[in-house]
């Protein structure tokens, strides 16, 4: 049969010309394929129909029979230029000419032999009949360019997400899609930076001319492109080697004509931008762009316009964060010291950097703005003298004044070099621009920053920000290194007058002591019976005076770090038989049988446990017996041995269990009468443990003082000072034994017995 006949074998229904096929198959191929609202047209490889629905029959007006293995028809499709996948805006023709706007997507046949399905969709419901020009043939193109323009811009963004936001890549990505829009031209994309809004960059290019502009900048005064920009419109011009200010550029390109469309928005950006730029077209030819042309390249700057505008944004947000985060760092950074000039040193640097400032000086003020001015410190790039140490009055340097006057910073150009030292004047005689900023803490200004750079760059609003931010943590942590100097100062005052004072009474201490001696002795004569009471209540006082000055000099010794001591190895519990004879009240022991040796010195560790048995049995409940219990544990596993010292006595809260150790610290119960002290003892006892590389701490209730310490290793058998001094003394251990619970001296307990504890209180337990 021949091939081009209307019927031949495997038509079914009238619109299938591809060869026999299952029954069941072409049953169902023929139900779908009526079904669709859409033509379907297949070809094979000659060209020739070989599927025409009725949807095709219908909407093209061609019916079956006069198509079926014959060429395609005079519809408007040419199958060559169809790409597989790919949809194509065309205008098609009826039988009887009418003509209407659709789409054709071509699809691969499939089977061994070569060939296509085309789709078609009629546009007619949508955007109304074709055949104007709106459909016209210029006019599809630039819709299928612009089209494949989207496409590729869609990909650049999507890109640019990929690659945290890049702004030149996304740029030179939009560029390069701008010149694939027309034939013979360059594209290129300058911004408005947010640092200097009075140039144009140049960020990315694509084509011979437009890429020799890349990275350069312009001032946009009397340029076209500015011209564009302020006024919210695209120019075009084709004269371009007279009209640009430029000239000799356009003329060396050979570069006639520009079209430049503005790229602006409504909306500010979080930097406070509204012009972003311009995206700019060039060509040789001295020739007006088409009206087709002219909607193109419009239509494209507009998405690239919203494009770069969404890449902003993202920028922006960036930058804020990565500010936020430098902020956060940099308090981080200064609180870690609170020395002043450490402070003030990391300061100055960190603002240099954080802002691209060639040099940095910190003024601390005096007075406010009638006052002075100090500088503290100064970081310079170029390794100028930082003026550590001048003064001068706030009123010389208006820039100061105004910042301190205003609280905010000031951005403007160079310091008044006149009152300034000659060293100064040649660090700052090429600054350009300076940014001054106050540091207010309190709605006080405590210093002033001033960021100065050598290059013509101002500073902008970005660097403005990021100083607000650093400032408020620098303020705050001059503040605390300025409050830590003073209470510092203070502390060694306080320090060196309880030194003094003590060395001072040591002398007639001695002498009261010394008469009084001789007056009970009667060296000048026996002493009148009368007189007992009262030489008896002098040498409590005195011996009361005694420890006052002692706990005063060993407080200022340790606060300075002076005091001295020698490091052997010592009976810890001979220390403690002897301390608990020697105390008013003997208190309770629980021992162990044989020696705990540890290391330190004897008359500091003997001087701890004295203060920690003295604070227990002064510290006891009103009305009954004045009581305390010392226990002393050794831990061999650990390799230290445990003191505690617990008494009967009114308990302490929660909150001042650590504050009990501190130097004057006192805790006074109103519920009960007040106890005679300095609150000394406690921290001299805490102290004497840390140095002796012990640990300290306090139970809540019936108040017991802990103290954890080290045993002496072999090797420290041998006598060495705490601290190197010349004439340090080695004094043997004294060995004493004690019966445990009674503190008196006595016969050593048998061997292998372990002493028992003395009776408990009532309902307590003997801690063990």
């Amino acid at each position: 049969m021949d091939r081009r006949s209307p019927q031949r074998p495997g038509t079914a229904g009238g619109f299938w010309n591809g060869g026999p096929a299952p029954p069941g198959l072409m049953n169902l191929s023929t139900q779908i394929l009526r079904a669709l609202g859409d033509p379907v047209i297949a070809v094979d490889e000659q060209g020739d129909v070989i599927v025409w629905t009725p949807a095709a029959e219908r909407v093209l007006g061609f019916p079956v029979d006069e198509v079926l293995g014959r060429p395609l028809p005079e519809v408007g499709i040419r199958v060559e230029t169809l790409l597989f996948g790919r949809e194509r805006r065309v205008t098609l023709r009826r039988r009887e000419g009418g003509e209407f706007p659709a789409t054709v997507t071509a699809t691969p046949l499939p089977g061994p032999d070569e060939g296509m399905v085309l789709l078609v969709k009629d546009l007619t419901p949508w955007i109304g009949p074709g055949g104007d020009d709106a459909a016209s043939t210029d006019t599809l193109i630039v819709e299928e360019r612009l089209g494949a323009a989207f496409r590729g811009i869609v990909e650049a963004t999507g890109s640019d997400l990929d690659r945290s936001g890049r702004l030149e890549a996304l740029a030179q990505s939009l560029a390069e899609q701008g010149r694939r829009l027309l034939p013979g031209i360059s594209c290129m994309i300058a911004v408005v930076p947010a640092t200097r809004q009075d140039v144009f960059h140049c960020l990315a290019g694509a084509g011979p001319f437009a890429e020799t502009l890349v990275n350069q900048t312009f001032r946009r005064e009397e340029t076209v492109l500015d011209t564009a920009l302020r006024g919210k419109r695209v120019v075009e011009r084709n004269d371009m080697q007279v009209a640009s200010g430029r000239r000799d550029l356009f003329v060396a390109a050979g570069v006639q004509t520009m079209r430049a469309v503005p790229m602006s928005t409504e909306v500010p950006l979080p930097d406070g931008r509204r012009a972003l730029g311009a995206i700019v077209f060039y060509r040789a030819e001295a020739r007006s762009f088409s009206d087709a042309e002219r909607r193109l390249l419009d239509d494209f700057g507009a998405l690239v316009g919203l494009s770069l505008q969404r890449a902003e944004v993202r920028a922006t947000t960036e930058r804020a964060m990565a500010r936020l985060q430098l902020a956060v760092d940099v308090a981080l950074d200064l609180a870690r010291s609170l020395d002043v000039g450490e402070v003030v040193r990391r300061l100055v640097r960190r603002a240099a950097v954080a802002t691209g400032a060639d040099r940095c000086a910190l003024l601390r003020i005096e007075g406010g703005e009638d006052g002075e001015m100090v500088t503290e410190a100064a970081h310079d790039v170029s390794g100028y003298d930082g003026g550590v140490g001048n003064r001068g009055p706030v009123a010389e340097q208006q820039l100061v004044r105004d910042a301190i006057a205003r609280r905010e910073p000031i951005l403007g150009g160079q310091q008044n070099l006149a009152p300034m030292a000659a060293e100064i004047r040649r660090a700052l005689g090429d600054v350009c621009h300076t940014a001054t900023v106050p540091l207010v803490y309190g709605g006080e200004v405590i210093a002033v920053l001033v960021l100065s750079r050598r290059r013509d760059q101002p500073f902008g609003k970005e660097e403005a920000d990021t100083i607000k931010l650093l400032g408020g943590p620098a303020a705050l942590a001059l503040r605390n290194s300025y409050l830590h100097a003073r209470t510092e100062e203070a502390s060694r005052v306080k320090t060196d007058f309880l030194d003094m004072a003590a060395h001072e009474l040591r002398t007639p201490l001695t002498v009261i002591s010394g008469y009084l001696s001789i007056l009970r002795e009667g060296a000048f004569g026996p002493a009148p019976p009368r007189w007992d009471d009262p030489l008896r209540i002098l040498d409590q006082k005195a011996a009361e005076l005694r420890r006052l000055v002692d706990d005063l000099l060993l407080a200022a010794r340790l606060e300075t770090g002076r005091l001295e001591g020698l490091t052997q190895p010592i009976d810890l519990r001979e220390v403690v038989e002897q301390s608990a004879q020697a105390a008013d009240d003997v208190p309770e022991l629980l021992l162990p049988q044989d020696p705990v040796v540890v290391s330190g010195d004897r008359e500091q560790v003997s001087r701890l446990v004295d203060q920690l048995v003295n604070n227990a049995l002064a510290y006891g409940r009103e009305g009954s017996p004045r009581w305390a219990r010392i226990e002393l544990e050794a831990r061999p596993e650990q390799g230290e041995a445990r003191l505690a010292v617990e008494d009967r006595g009114r308990g302490l809260p929660p909150e001042v269990g650590e504050r009990i150790f501190e130097r004057f610290y006192r805790y006074e119960d109103p519920d009960h009468p007040m106890v005679p002290g300095t609150g000394l003892g406690l921290y001299i006892a805490s102290e004497l443990a840390t140095r002796h590389g012990g640990r300290r701490g306090a139970g809540p209730a019936h108040v017991t003082r802990r103290v954890v310490q080290q045993y002496a290793s072999p090797s420290s058998r041998t006598a060495r000072p705490l601290r190197p001094r010349r004439g340090a003394r080695t004094r043997r251990p004294r060995r004493a034994s004690a019966r445990p619970g009674t503190g008196r001296p006595g016969a050593p307990p048998p061997a292998g017995s372990r002493p028992g504890p003395a009776p408990a209180a009532p309902g307590r337990s003997p801690r063990r």
